[in-house]
């Protein structure tokens, strides 16, 4: 799980790159395969820090999915939960499924 908005552990022309090439898709295309699914969670650990945003989260299942072969992720879903067992005020947590599209 990452805190807040940190978006250290990949270099900026990976997270461009993961993020020109995935794309969010609405409904799964007839010329898509599922090819499993990715999830990521950020933490809202310091009440003077950034809160994570659905945005960021979103930008880690594109990287996640890049880095499985993806093309796109669709049926997003996004959650956000107490976190204050984990030292956190609130966790927010998605989830998608990966495609890869035919030509």
């Amino acid at each position: 799980m990452r805190v807040g908005t940190d978006i250290s552990y990949l270099s900026i022309s990976e997270q461009r790159e993961a993020a020109r090439a995935v794309k969010v898709l609405v409904t799964k295309p007839a010329n898509s395969e599922s090819i499993g699914l990715v999830d990521a969670s950020r933490c809202h650990r310091n009440t003077l820090d950034a809160a994570p945003t659905d945005e960021a989260l979103i930008n880690d299942l594109k990287v996640f999915a890049y880095a499985r072969g993806g093309d796109a992720i669709t049926d997003v879903q996004v959650n956000k939960e107490s976190g204050l067992l984990k030292n956190c005020w609130y966790i927010i947590t998605a989830r998608a499924t990966v495609l890869q599209l035919k030509n």
